[in-house]
């Protein structure tokens, strides 16, 4: 039967600007139409605009831009695809280096592609060179290496392979289990949720199992689709089925739960990991763990990772990392980690700050090791800082959880003493301090009445105004007036807080007129001092909110004084204009009632 000649004319010309160049590459060989011209002009051309298409990408990683070579015909295609001269014209001889290789030879050349890295274009350019040069028919062998090219990040597309398993369905081809898997291996790259469901479908129907890469490919998909669960559904049925999992797989599953702070789960296949294969966890994953529980507070990865990599000397983490993981070692009462921070930091001849000691500090007290944590306070003394109420705060909340606690906590200060360690006013003040917060104010005077025996240092101002604040709260006038009393036989000058809390506590009694007394004292003494912000002392908000109201009660003139130094102070703390407006309001009512009160200007607006 002779040939059948198709005429070239401007349609053929415009849908297949490559036509020509078939055409006389077709008359040059010698090849009959019939077998392959439907594929070189409807798929061969069209699927390989597809492979040299940068369009269709679908990988995450973001791509580098391709420079490409304009085409007459309005199309674009790489500089680095060769392939477009056998468009052009017939090839001489020599023209390609593969004019001088077999087909078995080109063949093996390709199987050898398919495996190696950034192949893609020689991959394209040998299977057109077989397909269009050499005259083969189109088999499932070049429908596989060209799928395999798309594993290329940059170049290759999951476009692209639908357009290929498009092709060998019109084409009647099979895909066989070598050509799934090659799917799978692209879908790992470039994820596509419904391709990959499609693909195991298929597979299914045609009785079709896993290798182990494919398993490796499906996992990595779904990691790359965020599918957590499922990946790891997937990974326990290989464990379950004792397949082999490279330790490439799991590096990318726990950077992935990792990086979607899932670190429960990432916990979970790290120790997996480590209880199997802990030679093979690279010093990479484990510095990179250790910096993702610490910064997210996770104690139990933190701890693991520790204790089995950092205290035995295999991993060196930063200062930044150390001091995390001393906060977890606070938050969680773990005072072997925080001395082991502590001992790593002080081995690197890192001055360590106050908040090192204060971490170390919590994770004792909060393990109910009050021994070692009243002992740290001298340690920190002599590390040139100086102990106050704010670094004993944990010591304060543990001791507060019980009223026991505090009594025993004494003992033990009583113990140290006798065993000659030093016994630090702050820390008698935090134990004072948390038994008048259990409720307990005569058993918190008679740790005061002992403090003499067991701190050479005796009390500070900071003791009598804890003592005052719970004789406050007892409405105890008595025990009051005898601290006042010690605070002058001792030589402890009062504070604006200690003149506060003494007319909080008059101001109690039917006769209060002690607390304008200590008023009176209290505005000649810090006259030239600076609290607050502002110059002079004053009581606070809460204290001259009540007594004003007290005055108001009493029908006392003075109430507006005090309301009118109130709003003198409100142009520093605009809290005292707010109550400085109730409490006005509430006089205004009380005078238009017409009662009758006792007036007194003793003191004038000016004091105030």
């Amino acid at each position: 039967m002779p040939p059948i000649r198709i005429p070239i004319d401007g349609l053929w010309r415009c849908l297949c600007p490559s036509v020509e160049s078939i055409a006389s590459l077709t008359s040059a060989r010698c090849m009959r139409p019939r077998q392959n011209s439907t594929f070189r002009s409807r798929r061969v051309n069209g699927t390989f605009d597809i492979l040299r298409s940068q369009a269709f990408h679908t990988s995450r990683r973001r791509r580098e831009e391709t420079p490409t070579t304009e085409v007459s015909n309005g199309h674009t295609t790489n500089d680095n695809a060769s392939i477009i001269r056998y468009e052009r014209g017939s090839p001489r001889k020599n023209d390609h280096p593969l004019d001088v290789a077999s087909t078995h030879q080109i063949h093996d050349r390709l199987w050898q592609l398919k495996t190696a890295p950034d192949s893609f274009d020689a991959i394209v350019e040998a299977v057109r060179y077989l397909i269009m040069v050499r005259g083969e028919k189109p088999a499932i062998t070049h429908y596989d290496a060209l799928i395999r090219a798309n594993c290329d990040a940059k170049k290759g597309s999951v476009v692209a392979v639908k357009r290929l398993l498009e092709d060998m369905r019109e084409a009647n081809i099979g895909p066989n289990s070598e050509l799934y898997h090659a799917v799978l291996q692209v879908l790992a790259i470039h994820p596509d949720y419904l391709l990959r469901s499609q693909i195991l479908e298929e597979m299914k129907q045609n009785w079709f199992g896993l290798s182990p890469d494919g398993w490796h490919f499906l996992i990595v998909g779904l990691i790359r689709d965020r599918q957590y669960e499922a990946a790891m559904d997937k990974f326990e049925q290989m464990q379950t089925d004792g397949i082999q999992v490279q330790p490439w797989l799991y590096d990318i599953f726990i950077f992935q739960l990792c990086e979607a702070g899932e670190l429960d789960e990432a916990f979970k296949l790290l120790t997996f990991r480590f209880d199997n294969h802990r030679k093979q966890i690279h010093p990479s994953v484990w510095y990179y763990c250790l910096d993702k529980f610490s910064q997210a507070f996770h104690d139990k990865g933190t701890t693991f990772i520790w204790r089995y990599r950092v205290a035995n000397g295999y991993l060196n983490p930063s200062d930044g990392i150390c001091t995390n993981a001393l906060n977890i070692a606070a938050r969680f009462a773990d005072p072997v980690l925080a001395t082991s921070v502590v001992r790593l930091l002080s081995s690197r001849r890192t001055t360590l700050s106050l908040f090192h000691y204060e971490a170390l500090l919590a994770s004792y007290i909060g393990s109910d090791d009050m021994k070692t944590a009243f002992r740290i306070i001298g340690v920190i003394e002599r590390a040139g800082f100086v102990p106050d109420s704010a670094m004993a705060r944990p010591i304060f909340i543990r001791l507060t959880t019980s009223p026991e606690l505090p009594p025993i906590a004494w003992e033990i200060l009583k113990e140290q003493f006798e065993s000659g360690h030093e016994v630090h006013t702050v820390v008698v003040n935090v134990v004072i301090e948390a038994t008048i917060a259990n409720g307990q104010f005569l058993e918190a005077m008679n740790f005061y009445k002992d403090l003499h025996n067991i701190c050479k240092s005796g009390p500070n101002i900071d003791t009598f105004n804890v003592l005052l604040q719970g004789a406050e709260k007892a409405q105890n006038k008595d025990h009051a007036m005898f601290l006042a009393s010690e605070m002058l036989a001792l030589g402890v000058k009062a504070d604006f807080l200690t003149y506060d809390r003494l007319i909080m506590i008059c101001l109690r009694e039917d006769d209060y007129e002690d607390a304008f007394n200590y008023l009176h004292e209290m505005i000649a003494v810090g006259k030239d001092k600076f609290e607050n912000g502002m110059k002079g002392w004053w009581v606070r908000c809460g204290t001259a909110t009540e007594l004003a109201r007290r005055c108001i009660k009493e029908g006392d003139t003075r109430a507006s004084h005090i309301i009118e130094g109130m709003r003198q102070r409100g142009k520093y703390n605009p809290t005292y204009t707010y109550y400085a407006d109730k409490l006005s309001a509430e006089l205004e009512k009380k005078m238009t009632k017409g009662q009758s009160s006792k007036w007194s200007d003793d003191i004038g607006v000016a004091n105030y």
